[in-house]
């Protein structure tokens, strides 16, 4: 304990921003900042010899300037124990509601309004409900997107026997539930301590009860509403008054029953011992740690239980989290040994590197963003609780048995999200630094190849291997004694063997490249590999642009480098039916941005169709200058190389191969085509990105398609604000995108098909009535009342837990690139599926779902599915097929580089090139 303390006296000197004499005039005045008075504190009067305080710039909270004797008590508090969600009112549709009571993020966070009482009804919108943190709707009830008549299976394909990662979920019919609003008084932070104020009530609640800190499920009525009892809390027997007040009831047979049924999963996952983080549940005892890169990787499972077309499933797959062994303050001092100790440079790189990382709280497995470091506040410092003040050392002694080893480590702050914001929680919370572990990788791990491939070991899990796993958690769960007491009260069961399905394998799609006469020329590929980089080595550029006029520039350094290069991409480009002239050479002295940017403004005239930038590293400055002035101020399709790629002489050809396929792509060619037969189409890809240096705002990429081919696209974006993941531009960008279309085909297209990306279930409604209605408002501006074309509104979503597994002899594959499930473990009210289009070889393979929200496009489901699939094979930097369609990945890749790099609308020349791969 000695020696940390003499650690840290290392950082306290940062933290002091007066000198002695300062500090001598400061004594017993009041520090300007928020907050009362704390305890005393000494000045610091042992830093080490030769080391000067640094002027620092504090956290906005518990600060004070001038650092007075009395330290001024912050007015934030440590993470409270319980972070329960707050209860929210469900509807019978997706939307955002009001919150009701609950825990909050803090000590002083939470504490809501509470929910008037009302009458038992069969109205389910009067239901309130706990949500998880993330939740913003009602994901029990689901929006109808679909007619009831509409026939939304498809039917081609070959047949396939496949197994999901769902689970049938048996539940009794004849159940009555009442649920309550629980209070206590004083208010209890601890959901350890609730629970054990609740199970002491048992007489009056009665044993079969399910309680999530908040709100009490019970299968009787309690003899009074509200109903008010006294509970001893047990470590320290004081009196705490329990308030019951009644809510509703729920049935047995109604959707918001699911979501007592997740709670007690919660429960049974407890009861095999595992542990809460967040959202999900991990088995922190079989946690593997891998030491040379100071990490740690602890299994777990992600679960939910919601209602399809095959019934109460249950949905689990695997997860990983990845922790630090170093704690947050080790962090610091490794950071603060590797700039030699130097004070200045140490407050710099680590509010830099450790800002804005997220944060285990292993004493209550409570996760938190650090958005800044209070260099000045302390663990001995004071704030506010029940009308006492309490240092934050004592709190955690008292609430948590922990001692603080270092009382004068700086505190970490993490600010209230927006949901907090909308709770009205708008104070800070003060984290201790030596009881925080970071979580997942910095960027200098993934970065590094050896801490991915020694990570990948542990959680790239197979196919086999995944469905073995998850299987045994369900046979763990029905083989233990006290799950099995936990679930038979409620009468709920869950089925040890996965769901099966029979899903269907589209047949493999043929390419369209050119010969060397260039006559079309069909390329074929594995079905399984779905990979056509060998099968293509012969054949021709569908659409080939000549480069007879470009640019390359190089620091002196990289000259042999850039000479290699530019003579493979002539060599390459003659086998693709491209011809590539020898460039405009322009050498510079040196690698500084503006030697490059100087040289582009030089030697840039309308004739060049390319610039090509020879760099020596991945430096982002000089990457976001070149781009800027490629994109904006001198606008032309431009290429940056690092030198790395061009070092290994055997790999050049296959490096300028790519290199030359990306030129020609953003000089407006083509590489491969699909066969299409619908005529009239138009297909268009939206995402969103957050601007990183408009922390306010969020970019919104559109990227149309302009030939039957859909291998020519017009791009545009626009600007909204981030807290609104919606397009409130989006009219005017497909109003511009139809006038190009128009201009190209001397027509409007027949058939459009949108596919959005980037949006959550809890959006779904919004996106529906406002971006829908944005296109129906340009189809009516562009065209006019009578301009009615087939329209299609997909909703694409990545980030899914559905897995599918296909059975092959013994064995367990992973599904064919291709594999399309339609029924059972679709929504009810839902026109959507799922497709696995891409092949993976390592780990198991994700699919993607689509949900149509909006048809009428009079195609069948069969066409919208293999449309669908052969647009994932029509992006060109991959010589594959990939996990969505191609319009969406390109407005991705607009939508990443505008808000990484150019945080401005680029110029209109480049709208019709596909200037952003």
């Amino acid at each position: 304990m000695q020696e940390v303390t003499y650690r840290f006296l290392l950082l306290v000197m940062f933290a002091t921003s007066a000198s002695a004499s300062q500090l001598k005039m400061s004594e017993g005045g009041r520090a300007r900042g928020r907050g009362g008075r704390g305890k005393p504190k000494e000045p610091q009067t042992n830093l080490p010899p030769g080391v000067q305080a640094v002027q620092q710039q504090t956290a906005p909270v518990a600060r004070g300037r001038g650092r007075a004797a009395v330290r001024p008590a912050a007015t934030i508090e440590p993470p409270s124990a319980a972070q329960a969600p707050p209860i929210m009112q469900g509807h019978p549709e997706p939307q955002a509601v009001p919150a009701y009571g609950g825990g909050g993020r803090g000590v002083q966070r939470g504490g809501g309004r509470e929910r008037p009482t009302g009458p038992p009804t069969d109205e389910m919108g009067a239901l309130s409900l706990r949500r998880s943190p993330r939740s913003a709707y009602d994901k029990y009830v689901d929006a109808v997107y679909k007619a009831s008549e509409k026939c939304s299976v498809g039917k081609s394909g070959e047949s396939v026997a496949l197994y999901s990662n769902y689970f049938q979920v048996n539940l009794a019919t004849d159940l009555k539930i009442f649920q309550y609003h629980v209070s206590f008084k004083p208010e209890v932070e601890n959901n350890r301590v609730k629970f054990g104020l609740i199970a002491a009530l048992s007489e009056v609640v009665g044993a079969v009860k399910c309680f999530d800190g908040g709100i009490l499920y019970l299968q009787k009525l309690l003899p009074k509403d509200p109903l008010e009892c006294v509970s001893e809390r047990s470590y320290d027997k004081a009196p705490i008054t329990v308030t019951f007040k009644f809510v509703c009831e729920v049935y047995a047979n109604s959707p918001q029953f699911l979501q007592i049924v997740n709670l007690m999963f919660k429960r049974v996952q407890i009861t095999l011992d595992m542990k809460q983080i967040r959202d999900h549940y991990f088995n922190i005892h079989l946690a593997t740690k891998i030491p040379k890169h100071r990490i740690e990787v602890m299994p777990g499972f992600t679960t939910s239980i919601l209602g399809y077309d095959g019934g109460n499933l249950l949905c689990v797959d695997t997860i990983h989290k990845v922790l630090r062994i170093d704690t947050f303050l080790d962090v610091l001092y490794q950071t603060f040994h590797s700039v030699r100790q130097n004070a200045e440079e140490f407050r710099r790189k680590a509010t830099k590197e450790l800002v804005g990382v997220i944060v285990l709280t292993k004493h209550n497995n409570k996760t938190y963003k650090v958005d800044d470091i209070a260099w000045d506040a302390r663990a001995s410092d004071c704030f506010e609780k029940n009308g006492q003040m309490i240092s934050y050392s004592d709190y955690y002694k008292e609430h948590w048995n922990i001692t603080i080893l270092d009382k004068d480590q700086p505190l970490l702050v993490s600010r209230p999200t927006e949901k907090d914001l909308r709770r009205g929680d708008k104070k800070n919370l003060f984290l201790i630094p030596e009881l925080c572990i970071i979580t997942g990788l910095s960027e200098q791990m993934r970065s590094d190849f050896n801490v991915m491939r020694d990570l990948a070991v542990h959680t790239r899990v197979g196919p086999g291997e995944r469905l073995k796993q998850i299987t045994r958690l369900l046979q763990q769960i029905n083989e233990t004694p006290n799950a099995g007491e936990v679930l038979k009260p409620w009468r709920i069961g869950f089925s040890s063997k996965p769901v099966e399905i029979a899903g269907r394998t589209l047949p493999a799609e043929n390419l369209l490249m050119r010969n060397n006469r260039g006559e079309f020329l069909k390329i074929s590929y594995e079905p399984r590999e779905a990979d056509w980089s060998r099968n293509m080595r012969n054949a021709g550029l569908l659409t080939a642009v000549n480069m007879d006029n470009w640019i390359i520039i190089f620091p002196r350094a990289s000259s042999t480098l850039a000479s290699d290069l530019s003579d493979c991409l002539s060599k390459v480009g003659r086998g693709m039916s491209m011809r590539i002239n020898n460039p405009i050479a322009i050498e510079m002295n040196d690698d500084r941005n503006e030697s490059y940017l100087q040289a582009i403004r030089q030697n840039l005239n309308q004739s060049i169709q390319m610039v090509v930038c020879v760099v020596p590293n991945q430096k982002k400055d000089r990457y976001d200058a070149i781009k800027k002035c490629c994109c904006i101020d001198n606008p032309v399709p431009s290429q940056v190389v690092v030198t790395k790629t061009l070092q290994k002489k055997q790999g050049m050809m296959s490096v300028a191969t790519k290199i030359a396929i990306q030129l020609n792509c953003k000089m407006g060619g083509e590489v491969w085509g699909a066969e299409i037969p619908l005529k009239g189409l138009m297909v268009i890809g939206i995402d969103t990105y957050h601007d990183s240096a408009h922390k306010n705002q969020s970019v919104g990429a559109l990227v149309a398609s302009l030939n039957k081919e859909c291998t020519r696209y017009f791009s545009k974006t626009e600007y909204h604000p981030s807290k609104d993941e919606l397009m409130r531009n989006l009219q005017p960008l497909m109003t511009a995108a139809l006038r190009k279309y128009h201009d190209v085909n001397k027509a409007l297209p027949q058939k459009i098909i949108l596919y959005r990306d980037g949006v959550g279930d809890g959006q779904l409604q919004t996106v529906f009535h406002s971006e829908q209605e944005q296109v129906m408002s340009a189809l009516k501006d562009t065209g006019g009342q009578d301009y009615r074309p087939g329209f299609a509104f997909v909703i694409v979503k990545k980030r899914i837990q559905t897995r599918l597994f296909a059975k092959e002899g013994n064995g367990i594959n992973n599904p064919c690139p291709g594999t399309i499930v339609d029924q059972i473990i679709t929504k009810p009210n839902w026109y959507d599926f799922f497709l696995v289009s891409q092949s993976v070889r390592q780990g198991t393979v994700t699919p993607t779902s689509y949900n149509v929200i909006y048809d009428d496009s009079g195609l069948q489901p069969d066409h919208i599915q293999r449309l669908t699939y052969k647009l994932t094979h029509l992006y060109f930097n991959w010589q594959g097929t990939i996990r969505v369609p191609a319009p969406c990945q390109y407005a991705h890749k607009l939508a990443f580089l505008q808000g990484q790099t150019l945080h401005r609308e680029f110029s209109a020349y480049l709208s019709d090139k596909l200037f952003f791969l």
